[in-house]
């Protein structure tokens, strides 16, 4: 009767004790939860959760059915301002091509998101380019735009340019990254 009694309380201290650890985790996680930075944008309205993705920040997005990376960084003011509060889309530059002209789609890069994407800036629109849902397929580099001029691949040092393909993707939807979520951007709880 003793070892009875013994074993029920052992089982109603456990029980309480599991209860008491669940509660805190909860009480922890909610607390967490609190604390994850978020984008808003330039009206105050949620873009998404701050990530990582390849070393660079910035948010996922669902866009078609299609998630995609789209990075940030902090506001340029000037040639060499950068605001501390404020952010703005990353856009690189210059982008590679496949055609001599600069025409079509810049190549993408297979390690730029869950589904490949560039983004592009024409004065202050910012346009995210999107891969399709295909395998990328090797492509030559023959020409360079760097926002005013389509020229061919730049030596590096006394190298000249390789004419190796490389793997990449071209765009098969664009979505206009500023108009859905206008600059600057800031980062919040």
């Amino acid at each position: 009767m003793r070892r009875l009694l013994v074993v029920m309380v052992s089982l109603v201290v456990s029980a309480m004790s599991l209860h008491t650890n669940a509660d805190e985790r909860h009480d922890r996680r909610r607390h967490d939860e609190q604390r994850i930075f978020k984008l808003f944008d330039a009206q105050g309205r949620l873009v998404g959760r701050v990530a990582s993705y390849g070393g660079y920040d910035g948010v996922f997005l669902t866009i078609n059915g299609a998630l995609v990376f789209a990075q940030i960084t902090r506001l340029n003011n000037g040639a060499s301002e950068y605001d501390s509060a404020k952010f703005q889309w990353l856009t690189y530059g210059p982008f590679n091509y496949s055609t001599t002209d600069c025409s079509g789609s810049p190549l993408i890069t297979p390690g730029s998101g869950p589904r490949p994407s560039i983004a592009m800036r024409t004065g202050a629109d910012v346009t995210l380019l999107i891969a399709g849902d295909t395998d990328s397929s090797p492509a030559r580099i023959v020409a360079v735009f760097d926002g005013k001029q389509c020229t061919p691949p730049p030596y590096i040092g006394h190298m000249p340019p390789s004419t190796d393909p490389v793997a990449a993707f071209t765009a098969e939807t664009s979505y206009p990254l500023t108009a859905h979520y206008p600059e600057p951007l800031t980062i919040s709880y």
